[in-house]
C-alpha cells in the first residue's frame, strides 16, 4: 500500500468512494477546490494501483486543521489503511506546525470513534442534529504540539 498526495485524475474515484462509503454525493469541483488549498492535506490510499482510500483535509484556523472526510472501500477496511492514511495526515500537520487536528463524526459510527480514540483523538464536544438527517455528531481533538 502506498499513501500519496491527491491528484487531479484522482476526483472520479474519490468522488465515487464518497458515494459508496459515505453516501455524500459532492460536485468534483468541491474535491478539486479542497485539493489546491493544502495538498498534502488530501491524500489517497493506493493498493496495487487502486485508489481504495482517501483523508480530506484543512487548515481550519492558523494552528488547526480539519479532518473533512475519511473513508475506506469495503473490501480494504480494518486492514489498517484508515490508521494509515490518518498517520500520513497527522505527519502532514505537524509539517504545517500546526497545534491540533479536530473532526466530527457521527455518534452512530462507533467504529470511526473508536478508531480516532485509539489514535489518541478526544471527544471535546457533541452536535445536536449536526447531520443532514439529523443525526447528532460528536467532535473529536488531537492536540499535536504543547
Amino acid at each position: 500500500m502506498m499513501i500519496r498526495v491527491f491528484e487531479q485524475n484522482d476526483v472520479y474515484k474519490v468522488a465515487d468512494i464518497t458515494h459508496t462509503m459515505l453516501k455524500e454525493a459532492y460536485p468534483l469541483s468541491f474535491f478539486l477546490n479542497i485539493s489546491r488549498h493544502w495538498p498534502e492535506g488530501f491524500l489517497v490510499a493506493e493498493r496495487e494501483g487502486e485508489i481504495v482510500g482517501f483523508i480530506m483535509g484543512v487548515v481550519s484556523d492558523v494552528r488547526q486543521s480539519r479532518i473533512l472526510m475519511l473513508a475506506v472501500k469495503e473490501p480494504h477496511r480494518k486492514i489498517g489503511i484508515a490508521s494509515a492514511l490518518i498517520r500520513s495526515f497527522v505527519s502532514s500537520s505537524l509539517l504545517k506546525g500546526l497545534y491540533s487536528i479536530v473532526l466530527e463524526a457521527r455518534i452512530s459510527n462507533v467504529t470511526a470513534i473508536n478508531l480516532y480514540s485509539k489514535l489518541g483523538f478526544r471527544t471535546i464536544g457533541s452536535l445536536r442534529a449536526y447531520y443532514r438527517d439529523g443525526e447528532d455528531g460528536v467532535r473529536m481533538q488531537l492536540v499535536l504540539q504543547t
